[in-house]
């Protein structure tokens, strides 16, 4: 077969393919990856060093759903009538009577500091 035939159905490719040409991939959108409800979705700055064993650190940023209903594991705010602030806990690990604000969906972790 000569280089200027082609046979049907069959594609010549060289080199690398561009992902920019794939038009079918879309843009990352961090709201769509990571936010279900809008409405319901609220963003924390979490203070402290507590929660480092499971990669949260001081200064992250907590996406809290409070639509969602709260699994045994989940991670959860709420509010403590003791200290006058939120707390981060385990699901499980909330004592009887205290009202979980929220479920924590995900955390925004920076590695430079003061990047805008």
């Amino acid at each position: 077969m000569r280089e200027d035939e082609q046979t049907p159905g069959v594609s010549v490719h060289a080199g690398f393919p561009n992902p920019a040409g794939d038009k079918s991939l879309g843009g990352l959108d961090l709201n769509r990856l990571l936010i279900q409800s809008s409405a319901s979705t609220y963003l924390f700055r979490l203070r402290g060093d507590e929660w480092e064993s499971l990669g949260i650190f001081d200064g992250d940023i907590a996406i809290v759903d409070r639509a969602l209903d709260p699994r045994k594991n989940d991670l959860v705010i709420w509010w403590g009538e003791d200290t006058g602030s939120f707390a981060i806990s385990k699901s499980k690990q909330v004592k009887p009577g205290i009202t979980i604000w929220g479920v924590v969906t995900a955390v925004i972790h920076q590695f430079r500091e003061g990047v805008k």
